[in-house]
């Protein structure tokens, strides 16, 4: 079996393999950009077919910047004593979800605090994901990193 590696060896996820750690888990973090600059935030979510929706207050900072805008939502099982894991990222327009069957899917979708506030849900579209195995064996310590020897030019 050829297992596809990137350069840190780490192993490639398949798409199949990606949606299923997408669907193990229901928190991420978000990267959107607000102001033009980056910011990370936590999101819950959910999957609708192959779809990812994400909720989030209207007039918080997700519900504010996210419609519209390309954003990235990394889910990750990483241990920090074995560094072992997983990781999926997955990087697309979110689009704001105005049909009745996708609201009713977005019921499901578990929410911060009280539950109160008006919730905006849009769609991120898994054409554009990817996923890594992470394994011990090919982290490095800092002291691997250092270079002995001079470089020539």
């Amino acid at each position: 079996m050829n297992v596809n590696r990137d350069a840190n060896g780490f192993v490639v996820l398949d798409r199949r393999a990606c949606l299923e750690r997408l669907a193990q888990r229901r928190v991420a973090a978000l990267a959107i950009t607000d102001h033009a600059l980056p910011v990370v935030l936590p999101a819950l979510y959910t999957l609708r077919g192959e779809d990812v929706l994400v909720g989030a207050a209207s007039s918080g900072v997700l519900g504010r910047r996210m419609p519209d805008s390309v954003v990235s939502l990394c889910v990750h099982d990483l241990d920090d004593d074995l560094l072992n894991g997983w990781s999926v990222t997955v990087t697309g327009l979110a689009e704001v979800v105005t049909s009745l069957a996708d609201l009713v899917a977005a019921a499901e979708l578990r929410r911060w605090g009280t539950g109160e506030a008006v919730q905006v849900v849009v769609r991120i579209g898994t054409e554009h994901i990817s996923g890594r195995l992470i394994h011990a064996s090919h982290a490095a310590s800092s002291s691997d990193l250092i270079q002995t020897e001079p470089r020539t030019p």
